[in-house]
């Protein structure tokens, strides 16, 4: 059956603030702070993540599921996507060089412990699932702050910060770099990176759960998502909405 959960749960934590701190200084500086004091509040969080990439001739394009505990666990499950065996697909990273997991389909029952640097653990970008996370992406947002020139569009739901970096040999070949940050949550919503006008890569992040209580056993690629529904933790539909 499907269900509808509320784009975000926060626990006991009560947000005041981010509205009246960007109508003062809506400089990329400013916000990052706030991002980050945001990211603070978080111990575990969850999102629906739509992701499309091209890097040499080829496409991916993957719905998932993603789940992330501080310090540094993930999942990724995946719901939809165009290379083979995606669709049932599940990825664990629980630190060092390694992640964890199995493809759909035929392959579900094949348990794989790989580098996490290898060809079926990476985006066709070369991306590893460590760098995938929502921290990384502030990372990136610290870098253009001191790196690139910065430009910022007010939008109702978000601001667009567009940065051009002065080096783009310094962040894989990228000349311009959009990312969105919704204004209520202070999270990052939307990633758009590109190498000249081409649009290379577009990452949409929505569907926020934060704080449910995330089990460090969701972080095993064996472990059934489903069976937390029995404790009483919120999480995203396991089902794409037709």
């Amino acid at each position: 059956m499907k269900r509808r959960l509320p784009a975000i749960l926060v626990g006991t934590v009560l947000l005041i603030g981010w509205f009246g701190a960007l109508a003062q200084d809506q400089s990329p500086e400013a916000c990052l702070d706030l991002i980050k004091a945001r990211y603070r509040l978080i111990d575990d969080y969850q999102c629906r993540m739509e992701e499309f990439s091209v890097k040499d001739g080829r496409k991916e394009a993957r719905i998932m599921n993603y789940y992330f505990k501080k310090p540094k666990l993930i999942r990724i499950d995946i719901l939809q996507g165009n290379r083979a065996f995606d669709r049932g697909s599940v990825g664990v990273y629980r630190g060092g060089d390694k992640v964890s997991g199995h493809r759909g389909g035929i392959m579900k029952d094949i348990t794989l412990n790989i580098s996490k640097d290898s060809s079926l653990a990476t985006s066709i970008r070369g991306e590893s699932m460590d760098r995938s996370d929502m921290a990384t992406v502030i990372e990136r947002f610290e870098f253009h702050v001191e790196n690139s020139t910065a430009s910022i569009r007010e939008k109702a739901s978000h601001l667009e910060f567009e940065f051009i970096p002065s080096d783009p040999s310094l962040i894989d070949g990228i000349t311009k770099d959009i990312i969105w940050i919704d204004r209520e949550l202070m999270l990052i919503a939307r990633s758009e990176r590109y190498e000249g006008t081409k649009l290379v890569q577009q990452v949409v992040w929505s569907e926020y759960i934060l704080n449910a209580g995330l089990p460090v056993e969701l972080f095993d690629p064996g472990f059934d998502v489903y069976t937390l529904c029995g404790a009483g933790i919120p999480l995203l539909s396991q089902e794409l909405e037709r």
